[in-house]
């Protein structure tokens, strides 16, 4: 039979190892959509090609990519910090004998 300090770091690994995959799992900004030659433009260039004007609604995917939460890692960081406090919980639990009382 585990105990419970066993039981309690065993989770605490799991929701570590869980919230750095959530992190390594967010997707990636959408690549810029190089607009044709005469088509209207957002004015700004790729950056890896730099004769690639970057479409409007290209841009405008990239900016709202940018500024929106990332439920990825918005998730691992709970599950970094839930990871963190169960750890912390398992290595201070004290594990009591029949017979023992609390103080």
């Amino acid at each position: 039979m585990k105990s419970a300090k066993m039981i309690l770091l065993g989770t605490a690994v799991a929701l570590l190892l869980l919230g750095a995959l959530s992190f390594v799992l967010q997707p990636g900004p959408p690549e810029p959509e190089c607009a044709k030659a005469g088509a209207p433009t957002s004015g700004f260039v790729d950056d890896d090609n730099r004769d690639c004007a970057i479409t409007i609604e290209s841009y405008a995917e990239i900016r709202d990519y940018e500024t929106s939460p990332k439920l990825f890692r918005i998730a691992g960081a709970g599950l970094v910090l839930a990871g963190l406090v169960v750890g912390v919980v398992g290595l201070v639990k004290r594990s009591r004998r029949p017979g023992d009382t609390a103080a």
